[in-house]
């Protein structure tokens, strides 16, 4: 083949190359741009993906009653680019968003011109249905259902805790959640929150050239979060909390054969719905900043307090267990060594307890320090000490009771080695150091729910069961530790004795608790008064009912209240009737509860 025939061919290819790449260019300039059927029938299947958000998890009391539900709302919300000329009237009618303010709030919502944005966020119930069947005249607007929590016992606001809109922070450390997610923050709702959240679903839509939605493609439903039925008695709480108005302190019941909290109340209170829906920020600032009372501070869990009296049980118990003393040993009570209110001699342990004598249990705490061999009297008092260590936090004192709740404190029982802590420059400290912890006071701190705590193991004769608030959980099982028994180091026969002398508190003539009396019911407790430096004593008091199989277990804590059987005892006994027989025999006394104001006046 010559040169020239070859050049012809070269020539002819490339023409019918240039000419198709011609004829394809054109059509497609055709079809994007002078044509704008196709142009809208490409903008015709894209897609968008919508979520949807599972609704949370309900929590009931443990007879059914409603603690924490949902509420659908309707929000108004508009793309701004959309917008066209509305009846502002009208508008402001429906919304409650006063005429003036209609327009200037469309025009700061104008930044973001082309995103879908809550102009109302909460629609006026009674003007729902009346916008649904006139939205179409507000070009720009929808209505969208949303669901927010609600609390409608009005009560236990410490136990259940809220919820609020995620943070860039949280959204930072937790993938899962996307902005305008909502999330438990205190409270059962953030302890329980990956059960009560649930999973969100997926829409897939086709979306037309407007944004409309023409056709689901694809789909995931959404799963609702897990109901739980918690432990609460909501009658019992309301009730509690009614009797600790203008008190500060707390009271926790728990129910002794399982562990399971009836009622916790820490008061100051407030209402759970405060912190709901748009005044959420508003209202918790408002109690943040109540410094001399702090509502917001859950005092049953999280403040740790010297129990005072109520511990000479452990110690008496420890003391006769480890063979110090036994149930008749007679010690005189020397007011000397430490000072004690007015009581007849002591005749025993009994006795001792149900006087409440202080010379009594320093005995038997320096008993206890001093039975070991040693040196001297530190070495001594460091081997004693460890013992009676062990003994005390087989109690539960000190220890992590797991609580199905965020961020509860656990106290704290001195050791041998907090004395070395604190007398670490080289003096050798003994039991004359520490003995107040025989009373309950010095270096010895617990909490509220370790004290109720410890009314449980009183009334189960020497075990208890971790204290819990949940006890079903849909679908789903608590955690197997709520059913394990802890024993006490103490022999169970030993506790039918010091549960004679809980009675004689409150029924005997030298019972320090004879306020917490309720005719046809044997009531067994222990009063405290726990010395405080900063004002008036604090006032406590442990107790069970009935005596034998008994269906209640309690604290109660009055900070500045005195002694313990003149305010804690009497709160105790009507709390304990209400749930035992569902009434109050002692008008007299429930009135004078409710008219006592304990609240320190500041000057």
């Amino acid at each position: 083949m010559n040169n020239k025939t070859f050049e012809s061919r070269r020539t002819v290819i490339l023409i019918i190359i240039l000419s198709v790449g011609f004829i394809f260019t054109m059509r497609l300039l055709f079809i994007q741009v002078f044509n704008p059927k196709w142009k809208n029938e490409s903008l015709k299947i894209s897609e968008t993906k919508r979520i949807v958000e599972p609704e949370r998890g309900i929590i009931f009391d443990r007879n059914g009653k409603l603690l924490a539900a949902n509420e659908t709302i309707f929000e108004l919300k508009l793309t701004p680019n959309r917008v066209k000329d509305f009846d502002t009237a009208q508008l402001s009618d429906l919304t409650g968003v006063p005429y003036d303010s209609i327009k200037p709030r469309i025009n700061k919502l104008k930044r973001y011109w082309r995103l879908k944005q809550v102009f109302v966020k909460r629609v006026p119930q009674n003007k729902v249905s009346k916008l649904i069947s006139v939205i179409y005249k507000f070009k720009g607007f929808e209505l969208a259902e949303k669901s927010i929590r609600t609390y409608p016992s009005n009560c236990a606001a410490h136990v259940l805790g809220y919820v609020r809109e995620v943070d860039g922070e949280i959204i930072k450390n937790k993938p899962y959640y996307h902005g305008g997610d909502r999330i438990g923050i205190t409270g059962l709702e953030k302890y329980y929150e990956d059960k009560l959240r649930g999973r969100r679903g997926e829409n897939q839509f086709l979306r037309d050239a407007y944004g409309n939605l023409k056709q689901l493609t694809d789909y995931e439903i959404a799963n609702s979060g897990k109901n739980l039925v918690s432990t609460i008695d909501v009658e019992l709480q309301k009730y509690g909390e009614i009797l600790m108005q203008n008190k500060i302190g707390s009271v926790i019941a728990i129910e002794p054969s399982t562990g399971e909290i009836l009622a916790s109340i820490s008061s100051p209170t407030f209402n759970p719905n405060q912190l709901v829906g748009d005044s959420l920020s508003h209202n918790w600032r408002k109690l943040r900043n109540n410094d001399s009372l702090k509502p917001l501070f859950n005092r049953a869990l999280k403040s740790k307090n010297s129990p005072g009296s109520i511990f000479k049980m452990v110690q008496g118990l420890s003391s006769w267990e480890l063979g110090v003393i036994d149930y008749d040993t007679k010690i005189y009570c020397d007011k000397s060594i430490v000072g004690c209110h007015g009581h007849s001699q002591v005749r025993g342990l009994a006795d001792a307890i149900m006087v409440s004598c202080n010379p009594y249990f320093y005995e038997t705490f320096k008993r206890i320090s001093t039975s070991q061999e040693g040196e001297d009297l530190h070495i001594k008092t460091r081997k004693g000490i460890t013992i009676w260590n062990n003994y005390v936090t087989s109690f539960g004192f000190g220890k992590d009771l797991q609580l199905d709740y965020p961020g509860y404190s656990i106290g704290n029982i001195p050791s041998a080695k907090t004395y070395d802590k604190i007398y670490k420059s080289g003096m050798r400290w003994n039991y004359r150091t520490c003995n107040s912890l025989a009373i309950g006071q010095g270096e010895m701190l617990i909490t509220t729910f370790q004290m109720a705590n410890l009314a449980c193991v009183m009334a189960n004769r020497g075990h208890y069961y971790f204290p819990h608030f949940v006890k079903k959980i849909e679908n789903d099982t608590i955690k197997p530790i709520y059913s394990i028994k802890n024993n006490t180091k103490v022999e169970k026969n030993k506790f039918e004795y010091i549960v004679e002398a809980m009675q004689q508190v409150i029924e005997g003539s030298g019972g320090t608790a004879r306020r917490a009396k309720i005719e046809g019911i044997e009531v067994c407790g222990k009063t405290g008064t726990v010395e405080n430096s900063r004002g008036k004593d604090h006032s406590v008091f442990i107790a069970f009912a009935p005596k034998h199989n008994p269906k209640i277990a309690l604290v109660v804590y009055i900070e500045n209240g005195g002694y313990g059987g003149t305010w804690a005892a009497p709160i105790a006994s009507l709390m304990i009737e209400k749930h035992l027989t569902d009434s109050i025999s002692n008008e007299r006394r429930e009135k004078r509860i409710l008219d006592a104001n304990l609240i320190p006046i500041n000057d």
